[in-house]
């Protein structure tokens, strides 16, 4: 699809340009000029979507080594070996790793709403507005329509397998400045709503002149600022293990969202395919719903130790 060029434009005017030609039901939103995908990609949005209609999809977003693809092979055959090598992931996968896998259970969640790798039905865009046309330059447009979404009432979830890569790319002082002016008009938006404003603690990871703080650190502290805004900060005592392997996947598929809604919950999914990500992740609780799938025995250790487990 070509679009005309705006003369004044930007991201948000770009995505709103697509948005508007689109005319499928679900929209899906990559618009980085660099990024390729997997051949499942589509498809691996569209399964989340059959679990609920009000759902935000989001995926990985690998780093490429710097180097050439191979644009004739790839034109050819979806080929992993005409790409460069993956250094790296966009964070998010630290993010949960931190908390849990279970993606709408974040209190931040709607931040990382990182539209080169996203999916919403149209009618949930529309109604939403779609992006901030005032959001110029780099960073931050794509989290704001996640936080309108998520205070729409759209639950989130991240589907690992929706497989997108990206040539690797560091923030520069220009970038910082653009992200920066976007965080101002961002929490003006919102009349300086705490959770909003919340996300000042992120500069120091982005400023090149100042980054005293690591990526994963500023994040954690968000999360945890927000979740105490919220007065949720509930002590890790009384969750009940839920373990599940292939076997009693089903049952447990069959009663999760009672129990989900009677007590905290950690759920350890064994299965091969991750059986339980999507559903999950589209469960509404007004309590805490951990999810971990195939943690090692390390990690599994440390789940135990941190929620007191028998």
């Amino acid at each position: 699809m070509f679009l005309p060029c705006i003369p004044v434009s930007g991201r948000a005017a770009a995505r709103d340009a697509g948005i508007g030609k689109a005319s499928g039901e679900v929209v899906v939103v990559m618009v980085d000029a660099n990024q390729i995908v997997e051949r499942s990609f589509v498809t691996a949005h569209a399964r989340y979507h059959r679990l609920r209609t009000d759902l935000v999809v989001a995926g990985p977003r690998g780093d490429l080594v710097d180097g050439v693809l191979d644009d004739e092979r790839l034109a050819l055959e979806s080929s992993r070996d005409a790409v460069p090598a993956v250094v790296g992931w966009d964070g998010r996968d630290r993010v949960m790793a931190a908390f849990s896998e279970n993606f709408n259970n974040l209190a931040t969640g709607w931040h990382y709403a990182f539209s080169c790798n996203l999916s919403v039905r149209r009618k949930h865009l529309v109604a939403a507005g779609g992006f901030d046309e005032e959001f110029r330059g780099w960073g931050l447009e794509d989290c704001e329509l996640g936080y309108r979404l998520h205070r729409r009432g759209l639950a989130f979830a991240f589907n690992p397998r929706a497989l997108a890569y990206q040539t690797r790319r560091e923030v520069t002082p220009e970038m910082f400045e653009q992200w920066r002016g976007n965080l101002h008009r961002f929490i003006d938006k919102h009349g300086y709503a705490a959770d909003v404003a919340v996300q000042q603690i992120i500069c120091r990871a982005f400023d090149p002149a100042d980054r005293s703080l690591d990526w994963l650190e500023c994040m954690v502290r968000m999360e945890f600022a927000t979740r105490a805004l919220a007065g949720r900060l509930p002590e890790p005592v009384g969750y009940e293990l839920v373990d599940v392997n292939d076997v009693d996947a089903a049952a447990t598929l069959a009663r999760l969202p009672e129990l989900a809604a009677e007590r905290d919950l950690v759920v350890i999914d064994n299965t091969d395919d991750a059986t339980l990500s999507g559903p999950v992740q589209c469960i509404t609780t007004a309590r805490e719903l951990e999810y971990f799938h195939h943690p090692s025995a390390a990690a599994r250790q440390r789940i135990f130790a941190r929620y007191r487990l028998a």
